[in-house]
């Protein structure tokens, strides 16, 4: 019986979602923030200045300049939006999240993948999951 156990504690540990450290938690919850707002500053300040910003769903690579150009156009978009999101994994650098964006007219989940160096995020990568955020 307390082998079942063991087995049984060791595969739900390896399907739980492994914790980001407090830095990359931090810049998350600051880049999901300054998304409702589209707040220019955040972004500059916690994009690393070679960034990129991946889009795969329209085959788009933005660098970090192009990124917060784009943020005026996004601003109206996101006006009337929900912006919704729980970290999934991480990994070393590299943290993944997952988001629901509710727009007036459509919903979007997406599954958006970071990766940081020096205390700064230096690629995001955005992937579209489908149009639902069921249980989400």
């Amino acid at each position: 019986m307390a082998r079942l156990m063991f087995m049984i504690a060791v595969i739900l540990l390896t399907t739980l979602p492994v914790p980001a450290d407090d830095a990359q938690n931090a810049i998350i919850e600051s880049w999901y923030s300054a998304l409702g707002t589209a707040d220019r500053a955040v972004f500059d300040k916690i994009l690393a200045d070679d960034a990129t910003v991946i889009l795969e769903d329209i085959d788009t690579i933005q660098t970090k300049d192009e990124f917060l150009a784009s943020l005026d156009e996004w601003k109206n978009a996101v006006r009337s939006a929900k912006v919704r999101h729980r970290i999934g994994t991480a990994e070393g650098d590299t943290l993944t999240v997952f988001v629901c964006y509710q727009f007036p007219s459509n919903t979007t989940y997406t599954r958006e993948i970071f990766n940081f160096r020096n205390g700064r995020i230096i690629e995001s990568a955005q992937s579209s999951l489908g149009g639902a955020c069921e249980g989400f």
